[in-house]
């Protein structure tokens, strides 16, 4: 996958260690480098990336910061790496446009799930990041659902089997049950039927 990732951190070595790691699984990605917002941005303008990967603690990041990269770099799916935020933080992350997020602790095969899961056009954050939410506010895997996911949880609020969902949205039965599982886990959801319960609480019809 001829994918080109910009990594921003202030930490050299921190940077080299997630490029290693991105050559490793995808050997024909471009990743390029920044250590700071600025330079991020300026490297992006000059080389549209597919992917950002942003330390939340890198010098003039904010959840505004974030959202102000999500509307020029519309269809960049954004991963922020923090070495420590609280569940509001986090929340706050998502609810600014970022796709996905991972503590600076995570293991490799959870870093590297999370940017497979990203360049599929999905989202991943911890579980335990989503359940401490304020219940005033629209629930935080509303804004975490892709467009796609949102189409399978609609069919599937009308009943619709896996089979009739793919034959209706033009996919294949697996990447229904991809889309599913990804779904649950966001909502927090353990069946169709609670999935369905939270969606119409929320407002999806």
């Amino acid at each position: 996958m001829g994918i080109r990732v910009l990594i921003a951190d202030s930490h050299p070595l921190y940077r080299e260690a997630v490029a290693r790691q991105i050559t490793q699984f995808y050997p024909a990605a471009t990743v390029t480098e920044a250590s700071s917002l600025n330079q991020t941005v300026a490297s992006a303008r000059r080389n549209y990336p597919g992917l950002f990967i942003l330390n939340y603690n890198l010098p003039g990041m904010s959840t505004a910061a974030i959202a102000t990269l999500t509307g020029e770099f519309v269809s960049v799916p954004i991963l922020v790496v923090a070495d420590a935020a609280s569940a509001s933080e986090v929340q706050a992350i998502i609810r600014a446009g970022a796709q996905g997020y991972v503590p600076k602790t995570a293991t490799r095969e959870q870093f590297t799930h999370t940017i497979h899961m990203l360049l599929a056009g999905g989202s991943s954050v911890p579980a335990e990041m989503l359940l401490a939410e304020d219940d005033t506010a629209d629930p935080l895997w509303l804004s975490m659902l892709t467009r796609r996911e949102t189409d399978v949880l609609r069919a599937a609020m009308r009943g619709l089997s896996n089979k009739e969902i793919a034959r209706e949205l033009e996919l294949a039965e697996v990447t229904v049950k991809f889309h599913l599982s990804g779904i649950f886990r966001k909502m927090n959801a353990r069946s169709r039927t609670e999935a369905a319960m939270l969606a119409t609480r929320a407002g999806i019809v």
